[in-house]
């Protein structure tokens, strides 16, 4: 049996959810665990899902939470209105406007969509060092070789401190990759 690769395991959004004030901070946490809902439901809504983008038409949002809540009726419509209004108050999700797109699951069809964007995880991907990554690797690897040389030269008087080969040589592979981070920061 092999395992698909491609699925990206959900990460619930509701209670992620950041805003700049309570009020507004409820309201999109009831927004974003319809979403949930709507994902562990399988229902098709996410009209733009490339590049870590959720895009849901916000015609859409009170059709949803109707078909989620058919059976027992305890859900009360979100007011969009309310909802437009407070989006700039939104910190995650980031908001990223208002779009109006090709949506493939309506047929193509123009539609108009509030565009979120969620943390990505980047499958398979290089990551880029950043000039920081570079600083810090350069300070660890100055940091073990101060630590190391000083164990080593008080370890001559000191019987308890006894290092065997393979300490060293995996120190000094770890010391080859950190600095090799620097190297390809240097070259950039």
């Amino acid at each position: 049996m092999t395992l698909n690769d491609n699925i990206i395991p959900y990460v619930p959004i509701a209670p992620r959810v950041q805003a700049s004030n309570p009020k507004s901070q409820l309201l999109f946490e009831k927004l974003f665990e319809l979403i949930d809902r709507c994902v562990q439901a399988q229902f098709s809504f996410n009209h733009d899902t490339e590049k870590g983008h959720l895009s849901i038409s916000p015609d859409q949002i009170n059709d949803l939470l109707d078909q989620l809540s058919k059976n027992d009726q305890s859900d009360k419509a979100l007011d969009i209105k309310i909802l437009k209004n407070s989006l700039n108050d939104l910190i995650y999700p980031k908001f990223n406007g208002e779009h109006t797109i090709s949506s493939p699951i309506w047929n193509n069809a123009e539609i108009r969509v509030w565009q979120f964007k969620l943390n990505q995880i980047a499958q398979g991907g290089y990551m880029e060092n950043s000039h920081n990554d570079a600083e810090l690797s350069l300070d660890m690897v100055m940091g073990t070789i101060r630590v190391w040389r000083n164990s080593l030269e008080t370890g001559s008087d000191n019987r308890d401190v006894i290092y065997k080969r393979n300490d060293l040589i995996y120190k000094l592979m770890d010391l080859e990759d950190k600095l090799k981070i620097v190297q390809a920061k240097i070259e950039e």
